[in-house]
């Protein structure tokens, strides 16, 4: 009886074990599993790997260069060129022969020759003239020094005041002067030479107004180094006009008389009588024709023109007192002065 209880107990045990073997059967799985317990899944790129192919390594020696092929153990040998360090020092100064080459090739072309000058502000002055007695015509316009032509054109021709010389390419020469005005006409027998307000002398040129004529029978008394530079530091002060600027070229030695002989001559040209003109003679100085026919000196002093002149008019009516006619009266000295009847 026992027996049979625990075979049905059995039998019990193993039914509810069957059904709760069943129920787990029949009841979904959990395929997440516990929200507790559960890894997070991490995403991961995906990673692509490229073969980068290795370059053939060139071998450089002294004379060839080993350059290796796809064959394994093939190599190919080419000779060797020696590489070129250019620095701009070799840059620059192949520039420079090659502008230079240019140049000279440029100055043989005939467009590029002088033939003609462009001259500027000269009135007695012509083209024609400066390219006689200047060495340019036919030269390169390349190989031309405007200083030196503008030297020169100074010294051929002292009837300038200023030069200035410009050149530019083809072949254009441009000259620049101021020409000097002349204000004392110096007529000698054998030559005619112009004084300007500077006691610069030089020779007639074309045709101009002067103040004066001076009839000579000698030259004009020249000026020493002295009195000129005397003379330069008066005028530098009062020098009013705008001309070219003279400090550009060099001063160059013009023949020049003093100044105060300049002022000299301006200051007794109203005493001259109209029917005669002011005459210079190397010993007696300056004077004119009386309308009598005799010749009257006073120096080449006139400050004391005014005493002077009495001191002629008291001579003159002695003579006449005595019914004599001068050939000269000189009163160039207050206190010595004489007459002469016969030349």
């Amino acid at each position: 009886m026992a027996k049979r209880q625990s075979n049905d107990e059995k039998s019990r045990a193993e039914q509810i074990r069957a059904r709760r073997q069943q129920s787990r059967k029949g009841s979904p799985k959990n395929i997440f599993g516990n929200s507790v317990t559960r890894k997070r899944t991490t995403y991961q790129a995906p990673v692509t790997r490229r073969k980068m192919s290795t370059p053939p390594v060139i071998k450089r020696k002294k004379n060839k260069v080993h350059v290796p092929l796809n064959r394994k153990g093939a190599e190919l040998h080419l000779p060797a060129l020696s590489r070129l360090h250019l620095g701009w020092r070799l840059v620059s100064g192949a520039i420079f022969f090659l502008s230079l080459a240019v140049v000279f090739s440029f100055s043989s072309l005939s467009a590029f020759r002088v033939d003609a000058v462009n001259l500027e502000g000269a009135h007695r002055l012509d083209p024609q003239t400066i390219l006689t007695n200047l060495d340019v015509q036919g030269q390169s316009i390349i190989k031309l020094q405007p200083k030196e032509i503008a030297d020169e054109i100074q010294n051929r021709f002292p009837s300038l005041n200023g030069v200035r010389v410009s050149v530019g390419l083809p072949a254009s020469v441009n000259i620049k002067v101021v020409e000097r005005q002349p204000l004392i006409l110096w007529q000698q027998t054998d030559q005619s030479l112009w004084i300007d307000a500077e006691g610069v002398i030089f020779p007639v040129r074309g045709e101009a107004e002067v103040t004066l004529t001076v009839m000579a029978s000698g030259d004009p008394p020249q000026a020493t180094s002295k009195e000129a530079e005397v003379e330069t530091d008066e005028e530098s002060s009062e020098e009013t006009v705008d001309e070219l600027e003279r400090n550009e070229i060099e001063e160059v030695g013009f023949p020049t008389t003093p100044l105060a002989f300049v002022k000299t001559l301006l200051s007794i040209r109203d005493y001259v009588p109209e029917e005669s003109f002011l005459q210079y003679d190397p010993q007696f100085g300056l004077g004119w024709q009386d309308p009598g026919g005799w010749m009257v000196y006073f120096g080449r002093d006139t400050e004391q023109i005014d005493i002077k002149l009495a001191e002629y008019n008291t001579i003159l009516s002695a003579l006449r007192e005595k019914d004599l006619t001068p050939a000269l009266i000189s009163v160039e000295y207050l206190y010595a002065p004489f007459y002469r009847l016969e030349q």
